[in-house]
């Protein structure tokens, strides 16, 4: 999935006049993606070689900017071990002030502690996590730094590690469970739809996907309890498997975002930076304009 070369996208250059505020693929996607389940569920594949600190920082526009049409929006700062485990995040806001920072703590190089403190919060939010000895996270207990609300998600994997549900109990409910959901495979062993369920065991909505050749996800498709569709996204990808064109449509099947990508690579492989372009349909014809960018630069161990 990655490639030492820029791939470029048609009309698009890193310059922002004419950029949004905010990304609507970004609120589209955080809008899509369910916040009631645990992202870690599904391992993240690390930056390549001994990377020892990533700063990203990303940038919206706003023509008025004087720095080319450039908005700054945020950075965050990764840290990692020679071995490389993620030790910690550290973000900053629009205004370049110390947000959330995220420690996170070993044993065995398995994850058991996961602490998230701020400037203006005196104890830490902190996530205890239990593995199996097939390093499968089993249980994430959260304790909120106020002390008394939490939760827990608990986990369980079929006999070939893949995680088939997951869990999880409100301490404001009595430690009740209070949503749930289901993972289903397809006979190559992808994922194939997953399913939500509220407190009552009610089906909150429905998630499907399809694969291209390559085994990457070429559609995903979300219905709401009825069976009426909410959303679908068509994803199409470089030769090297990144993103280079995602497109949304709506509950009548219209099309309502169109993004596309362009990558750039250092010679180890990680990428460097991502740009991601608005398709605006004319009466004619359809161009793209930059919609906002995202700059990584990389600090190797040695």
């Amino acid at each position: 999935m990655k490639n030492a070369a820029l791939i470029a996208l048609p009309l698009l250059i890193f310059s922002f006049v004419h950029l949004t505020e905010a990304s609507a693929e970004e609120m589209t996607v955080r809008d899509y993606d369910s916040e009631q389940w645990p992202k870690y569920v599904f391992p993240v594949e690390g930056p390549a070689g001994k990377v020892k600190t990533i700063t990203e920082t990303a940038f919206t526009s706003d023509p008025r900017s004087d720095d080319g049409g450039r908005v700054f929006k945020y950075r965050l700062i990764l840290r990692y071990d020679t071995e490389g485990l993620l030790q910690s995040e550290e973000y900053y806001d629009e205004k370049g002030d110390p947000g959330n920072r995220i420690d996170y703590t070993y044993e065995n190089g398995r994850l058991v502690l996961k602490t998230q403190s701020h400037p203006e919060i005196i104890n830490p939010d902190r996530e205890i996590f239990t593995t199996s000895s097939r390093n499968k996270i089993m249980e994430v207990e959260k304790i909120f730094s106020t002390g008394n609300y939490g939760w827990r998600f608990r986990n369980s994997y079929d006999q070939d590690g893949k995680i088939i549900l997951t869990s999880k109990y409100d301490r404001y409910w009595n430690w009740k469970l209070v949503y749930s959901r289901m993972f289903q495979y397809d006979k190559s062993g992808k994922l194939s739809s997953t399913e939500g369920f509220g407190m009552q065991n009610e089906l909150l909505w429905r998630d499907e996907y399809k694969y291209n050749d390559e085994g990457l996800v070429s559609e995903s498709v979300k219905y709401n309890p009825d069976g009426e569709l909410v959303v679908r996204i068509v994803n199409q990808y470089d030769q090297y498997g990144n993103y280079s064109r995602r497109e949304f449509f709506d509950m009548k099947g219209v099309s309502y975002a169109v993004y596309s990508y362009g990558w750039n690579f250092d010679s180890r492989g990680n990428w460097t930076a991502k740009v991601i372009g608005r398709e605006v349909r004319g009466s004619n014809e359809s161009y793209i304009i930059p919609d906002s960018m995202i700059i990584r630069d990389i600090e190797y161990y040695g």
